[in-house]
């Protein structure tokens, strides 16, 4: 989470890449650094500042420590907002990524908001994984992101789901929706990450010529651009990581 300051005014971003942030980071100052992504691009400053990196699931996490590292209460509603956070970035701690402290962190979280964490936590993921509404191209920049390893720049985008049965039935569609978006921007690869909640496993499909990178990251045979990848659910830690592995 990269904290800037413009015109006395203050915005966040969950990312610390500058291909990943906002548009206008060379006009912002940035004041201080909190995030528990890996470190990656070419973010400068003008001067020294405060960095925190935490191997926790979400950086409200550890948004929360400092609350308490300063004594300070977190309002109801703040509360509320970090601990959807929580949820959202472990999959109500279903994702690798989840750490104990992110656990400890919701527990606190949800009896500030007054909310069971479980019963709360499956209400969300179930709104946030309805997808009916979106078109293809909305789909494929769902939650996406910039990497690069040396001169070559590819996307991961990710919706999360309760079924998969819809969007695979719509396969083809949505690559041509990756094509339409790689080209556009000349990447060498876009991915789609969808994700099922329930059975905790991740169809990862692809525009660009990347089979043989995709093959050796996961171990697996490239079928029509597509992998089945079980227990797969992050892509911070479970998909980026071996692709940019494979790419070296």
């Amino acid at each position: 989470m990269s904290l800037l300051s413009k015109n006395s005014r203050s915005s966040s971003s969950d990312h610390n890449e500058k291909k990943q942030i906002i548009d206008g980071i060379d006009e912002a100052s940035i004041v201080g650094v909190i995030d528990h992504h890996r470190i990656g691009g070419t973010l400068e400053t003008a001067g020294p500042i405060s960095i925190l990196f935490k191997p926790v699931g979400c950086t409200a996490t550890i948004v929360t420590g400092l609350y308490e590292q300063a004594k300070v209460d977190i309002p109801k509603d703040i509360a509320g907002l970090l601990l959807s956070a929580v949820i959202s970035d472990t999959v109500l701690f279903r994702s690798p990524t989840c750490t104990p402290a992110d656990r400890e962190a919701a527990e606190k979280l949800a009896n500030i908001a007054g909310v069971d964490v479980e019963k709360y936590g499956m209400e969300m993921l179930k709104a946030g994984a309805n997808v009916s509404d979106l078109t293809p191209d909305q789909i494929v920049h769902n939650d996406m992101k910039e990497f690069s390893s040396g001169n070559t720049t590819f996307t991961v985008a990710q919706v999360q789901v309760m079924d998969t049965t819809d969007l695979l039935d719509q396969k083809q569609v949505l690559l041509n929706a990756l094509e339409k978006l790689r080209a556009e921007h000349d990447y060498a690869a876009s991915f789609l990450m969808i994700t099922s909640i329930i059975d905790e496993s991740t169809n990862l499909i692809f525009a660009g010529n990347m089979d043989d990178v995709v093959s050796s990251a996961f171990g697996k045979d490239v079928l029509d651009k597509e992998v089945y990848l079980p227990k797969v659910m992050s892509r911070k830690k479970q998909v980026i990581p071996p692709i940019l592995s494979a790419m070296k």
